[in-house]
């Protein structure tokens, strides 16, 4: 296919090309959206996925079947002009159709971002931070296997005052200048009284009530707490106890490792130790990764960003911050009113942050094309193996690991994270 079509320069790296297809170009994608569509239809004579596309088109008509094959037109034309006009696009163009009429000039423009130049990169071969020691104290192990012990705690519900060491079980309800929080009250809440409660001074409430005891207070929110218009504030509290739980936990011994899967206490030390020493290392090798790109950034000059990919990227990460929220138990429209913002304020905060994400994924791409990056198919043949190991029992999810799309997108993941190693190398002195 070689539509006609027409490419304009706009400001922050972006272009604006517009198509234009002949009846006789679109007929093709009518067909196969004629073949899509019969798949879900009853036409009389003909089997599902059979019927001749005069058929279909007497079914839903010429519009509805243009609509179908809309979709493809557009993605094919644009994945063509990208490759015979050798641009540089990234994130996702925008569509607007200008006209759309069945056996006319099919035309419409697309939006679309070229990745932005970095005028002056800083001399990540120079960048240098340093990388702490990483350290497993006695101490940490120990708390480790004390959370492990917790695991497994039996618990006996008593008919006495709360201590220490009880799980709780009480009724709330949180107000501010005697008007409700919004999903303040909530029955059945758990408080764990040997671990810290998110709002601290609760758990000394509780001690001694008995089941069934109602007790009012008031507590200050913590300065950095998620509800900024709580941070800091003293909030009321009404709260009623309704279960009290002892838990009684098991020494820690050898007993209690072979419970675990160990011969010995000090073989469940050992495995403890070296959970915790990866769980720190992966934390340290991600703190200098954030400093390294910190560091570049802060030190580069970049052309202007498109507006498209900045509203792409903020659009990630306001729904990897809705994940977060939602799987606290904390619904999104009720984050969002605890905050005090619109979805729209929000965006709007996140867009810096969205903009040094943008000029770090930059970076890492210029300086794996300096250092010449690679990623060759063995490494990534290993890579998807070991990824497709998860899903053993799911043929779906096999099939879209192994997928050209998918391959292309984790060469990418791969050729990123050796590019971040290298530059992780130069800024700790490994490498000159």
């Amino acid at each position: 296919m070689n539509m006609k079509h027409t490419i304009k320069n706009l400001p922050k790296s972006t272009l604006e090309i517009t198509f234009e297809l002949e009846p006789d170009e679109i007929e093709p994608f009518l067909d196969e959206a004629a073949s899509r569509l019969s798949k879900n239809l009853k036409i009389a004579g003909f089997r599902p996925g059979k019927a001749p596309r005069k058929e279909v088109e007497k079914q839903v008509g010429a519009l509805k079947l243009l609509e179908e094959a809309l979709e493809s037109i557009v993605r094919k034309s644009y994945v063509e002009v990208v490759m015979s006009d050798k641009l540089d696009t990234v994130g996702s163009p925008s569509v607007d159709i200008q006209k759309l009429a069945p056996g006319n000039t099919l035309i419409f423009k697309m939006t679309v971002s070229t990745i932005p130049k970095i005028n002056k990169l800083t001399d990540y071969k120079k960048t240098k931070i340093k990388k702490e020691p990483v350290v497993v104290s006695d101490e940490d192990i120990m708390l480790l296997l004390g959370d492990l012990q917790k695991v497994r705690a039996r618990e006996v519900r008593k008919n006495r005052p709360i201590e220490k060491a009880d799980r709780v079980v009480i009724d709330l309800e949180i107000s501010q200048n005697n008007i409700p929080v919004a999903g303040g009250a909530t029955k059945g809440h758990v408080v764990l009284m040997d671990e810290p409660y998110y709002v601290p001074g609760l758990t000394n409430e509780l001690l001694t009530l008995k089941e069934g005891d109602e007790k009012r207070f008031a507590l200050t929110f913590p300065e950095d707490h998620f509800q900024k218009n709580l941070a800091g504030k003293p909030v009321d509290f009404k709260i009623k106890v309704t279960e009290i739980y002892e838990r009684i936990s098991p020494p820690i011994d050898d007993d209690f490792a072979k419970e675990m899967g160990k011969k010995t206490l000090a073989e469940l030390k050992e495995l403890a130790k070296e959970n915790i020493l990866r769980e720190k290392t992966n934390k340290e090798e991600a703190r200098v990764e954030q400093e390294i790109l910190k560091t570049l950034v802060e030190n580069s000059d970049f052309d202007n960003i498109p507006d498209l990919l900045v509203n792409e990227e903020v659009e990630r990460m306001k729904h990897e911050l809705e994940h977060n929220i939602t799987s606290q138990g904390v619904e999104w429209n009720q984050y969002l009113q605890q905050i005090k913002k619109s979805e729209g304020d929000l965006k709007l905060d996140l867009t810096p942050d969205a903009i040094k994400r943008i000029k770090a994924t930059l970076i890492i791409r210029d300086v794996a094309e300096k250092e010449n990056v690679q990623v060759s198919d063995k490494e990534l043949d290993e890579e998807l193996d070991h990824t497709a190991e998860f899903y053993k029992d799911d043929k779906d999810a096999k099939e879209r690991i192994y997928s050209p799309a998918y391959r292309d997108q984790f060469m990418q993941v791969l050729r990123n994270r050796k590019t971040i190693a290298i530059l992780k190398e130069y800024a700790t002195g490994n490498k000159e």
